[in-house]
């Protein structure tokens, strides 16, 4: 049977948010990208409905994390127009409600939201509005703005990574186990090929969306040696080393990942080629009335629901691809009801 290979879909709406355009942004795929980041596709409007859509549609946290990537300000830069108009909010209260860790509650909390809209450049009550939905729910699939590019290329940057890639990336096999709403963890095994004699190395992204970006622990065949991270961007990038390689010669490294959950899907970026398997898995005490592969081209492109996968008792389902179409591949789910 012939597989089906997803693509861009989607038509567009015009919309009047063209000054709120978000620029230069790689997706984060909600749990954790551990990310090869393409670049992003040269079709600049794409971005304009879905940040139109997110501020119709929430969550909250979801629309706010696209205001502020749209402007490009910086969390302690918001903290000081606020300061200045006499509001007090910490760089770590904005960074929990960006992440839907908590959300504004108080009077003065309300106050200072009133203010990020007319800062942030979004119409009067777009972003006060959501705060009417139930948290982590919207009236859609959420679409996430992502890591600006430039910080996953400043993370790797620093711990010496090469910008001519010293590997090839072969497969990439998952292992992620969801335990309920507030936490996951996955066992990531990695088959790399060597371009040159010598190489020893390889960094790794991970993006989460808690407070605190994941944790990266090595696993069998490679150690961890160092780390660096983002936290307003919850992204953090670690150097695994292991035997040097010669030549063409392939390895397959492992690593674990773990980070709390506030959006229901996980996947990773691939290239043309590349060989998945992802398997998700749900704890005690939690799962899954649907689960549904996903699919994005580029950042500037939304999820798209590419088929729903078989689930076994609310508590299992799998992916696998072997010859993968470029863009960021994953797994999304409903939660049961409780």
């Amino acid at each position: 049977m012939r597989r089906r290979r997803p693509g861009p879909t989607a038509g567009r709406r015009g919309s009047d948010l063209r000054r709120c355009r978000p620029e230069g942004l790689t997706p984060p795929g909600g749990a954790a990208d551990d990310a090869e980041y393409p670049e992003p596709s040269s079709n600049k409007e794409a971005p304009i409905d879905e940040f139109h859509d997110v501020l119709q549609t929430g969550p909250f946290h979801t629309a706010l994390r696209w205001a502020i990537a749209a402007r490009g300000l910086s969390l302690d830069r918001l903290r000081d127009r606020l300061a200045v108009l006499g509001l007090s909010v910490s760089v770590s209260t904005l960074s929990n409600w960006q992440r839907g860790v908590s959300r504004p509650d108080r009077a003065e909390s309300l106050r200072a939201l009133a203010e990020l809209e007319t800062v942030l450049q979004v119409p009067a009550r777009a972003l006060c509005r959501l705060l009417d939905e139930p948290a982590h729910q919207g009236r859609r699939q959420a679409l996430t703005p992502g890591t600006p590019m430039a910080v996953a290329h400043r993370l790797k940057a620093a711990l010496d990574a090469p910008a001519d890639p010293e590997l090839d990336v072969l497969a990439v096999r998952t292992d992620v186990t969801v335990l309920g709403p507030h936490g996951w963890r996955s066992t990531v095994r990695v088959v790399v090929r060597a371009r040159r004699s010598g190489v020893r190395r390889h960094v790794v992204l991970s993006h989460g969306q808690g407070e605190e970006p994941a944790t990266i622990r090595s696993g069998r065949d490679c150690a961890l040696s160092r780390t660096r991270t983002d936290p307003d961007a919850g992204l953090v990038a670690a150097e695994l080393v292991f035997p040097a390689l010669s030549r063409g010669e392939a390895y397959a490294l492992e690593y674990h990942v773990s980070g709390p959950v506030t959006e229901t899907y996980h996947g990773v970026w691939l290239r043309a080629g590349q060989q998945l398997e992802l398997t998700l898995r749900f704890g005690p005490g939690s799962g899954a009335e649907r689960a549904y592969r996903i699919w994005r081209l580029d950042s500037r492109s939304p999820h798209k629901d590419v088929e729903q996968l078989r689930l076994i008792d609310s508590r299992l389902t799998h992916l696998v691809d072997h010859d993968i179409t470029p863009g960021f591949h994953g797994i999304r789910w409903n939660w049961l009801p409780r």
